[in-house]
């Protein structure tokens, strides 16, 4: 009862967090779009904030490891909290504002993989499999959901007053950090003893034996995901980032462009959910390649939009794309990782995706100041192409080894 008592205040920390981070994401794109600021200058803004990210997961997924996990949780929740503060009192205009736009990535990032660590700790994702997809669902869910509102109350909040949309979030982020500190008091009890209430009830039980096939190829998996995150990413960073500039060009306004990405991440939510529910996707590599290259056509499609209705249908197509590589990344990094090892590869699987979206604003601003506001998403979409074709090598390559290694077997 502690236990699921504990997962349900983790879970309210990731709505919360990420709902105070993108209400100032949300708000510092989109008050630079309407200053007219340059799109190089969109993209190092998010690249910023996606790199300070990723090298924060990794560096916070070590510290979790090698020190007291307590601390850097509510470490990265209180950067948080510094954060938005430091955003909103802060001119977006301004290069110097980049270090305080960076420090929102830092928190978010030291957050998350100890979070991730706490919730799978004690699963076996290859003799439960249903328990840990529920694990994932809900904390994808969570943080989605956090996300999602957090850019609809911004959208509507901005029109009134940029600083009112700051101030929503740092009162958020205030009482996030006060359950982030209940959470790390309630962990001694809960995980730092070993089990919870409902593992220790079955911790005599015996377990089912692991396939250590299943276990390789869930590792196998796992590396192949992190070079979709790179792609798939490439092109969310300028939903997050670059969209605003195309939105405003065309006339949309704040509020549909806030219901326009809530609507993106319930695309999101949806494919978690399916997956969830379904196991076709398991250890298959045909419906992730077919997924990323659905989402090369969504981009393809926010290039040529000219109205809200093709910005709808080009974010359906790559919403599906980034809920089934980020569902199925997490899956992977839990099944193909041990037990002291899952928090280090929760931190690069946040770390990859962080790089995919830092180099796709970066290189995507640059060239949409040299060749037009349209020409990012044409570029995203060739980069998840030639890693569709990159990922296919890699598998092939290790089928061809796998096959290699079974005949001199047989032979024997």
């Amino acid at each position: 009862m502690a236990h699921s008592r504990f997962k349900s205040l983790l879970y309210l920390i990731c709505v919360l967090a990420d709902f105070s981070g993108f209400v100032v994401v949300f708000a510092v794109s989109r008050g630079l779009a309407e200053q007219n600021s340059e799109l190089w200058y969109l993209g190092l803004t998010g690249a910023a904030f996606a790199g300070s990210s990723g090298i924060a997961n990794v560096v916070s997924g070590w510290a979790s490891h090698r020190f007291d996990s307590r601390y850097v949780f509510v470490a990265g929740a209180a950067i948080v909290a510094l954060a938005v503060v430091a955003c909103g009192t802060g001119d977006t205009s301004s290069l110097w504002f980049l270090p305080r736009y960076c420090l929102l990535g830092v928190g978010l990032g030291t957050v998350y993989p100890t979070l991730i660590g706490w919730l799978n700790r004690d699963q076996d994702a290859h003799a439960n499999r249903r328990g840990v997809s529920r694990t994932l669902i809900l904390f994808c869910v969570s943080w989605n959901v956090g996300m999602m509102t957090g850019q609809m109350t911004s959208g509507s909040l901005f029109s009134v007053s940029p600083q009112l949309a700051f101030g929503v979030a740092f009162a958020v982020s205030v009482v996030n950090v006060l359950l982030a500190v209940a959470a790390a008091r309630l962990v001694a009890a809960v995980i730092h003893d070993g089990f919870g209430e409902e593992e220790r009830s079955h911790a005599g039980e015996p377990q089912p034996a692991v396939d250590p096939d299943h276990v390789r190829l869930a590792g196998r998996f796992k590396q192949i995901s992190w070079v979709a995150n790179l792609g798939g990413t490439f092109g969310g960073s300028l939903i997050f980032h670059l969209l605003p500039e195309l939105a405003v060009s065309i006339g949309v306004p704040a509020h549909d462009h806030g219901g326009l990405l809530a609507y993106w991440r319930g695309v999101v939510i949806a494919t978690y959910l399916l997956m969830h529910f379904s196991e076709f996707w398991h250890y298959r590599m045909s419906t992730s390649i077919g997924s990323q290259l659905l989402g090369a056509l969504g981009l393809l499609l926010i290039a040529r939009a000219q109205s809200a209705v093709m910005l709808f249908i080009g974010l359906t197509l790559h919403g599906q794309l980034v809920g089934y590589n980020y569902f199925s990344g997490l899956f992977y990094s839990t099944a193909g990782s041990s037990q002291d090892r899952r928090t280090m590869a929760a931190g690069i699987h946040e770390a990859t995706l962080a790089i995919g979206m830092s180099s796709g604003t970066v290189l995507g601003g640059f060239l949409g100041s040299q060749y037009g506001a349209r020409s990012p998403w044409i570029l995203a979409a060739g980069v998840l192409v030639f890693l569709v074709g990159l990922q296919a090598y890699a598998w092939r390559r290790w089928q061809t080894a796998m096959r290699q290694e079974v005949v001199p077997a047989a032979g024997k």
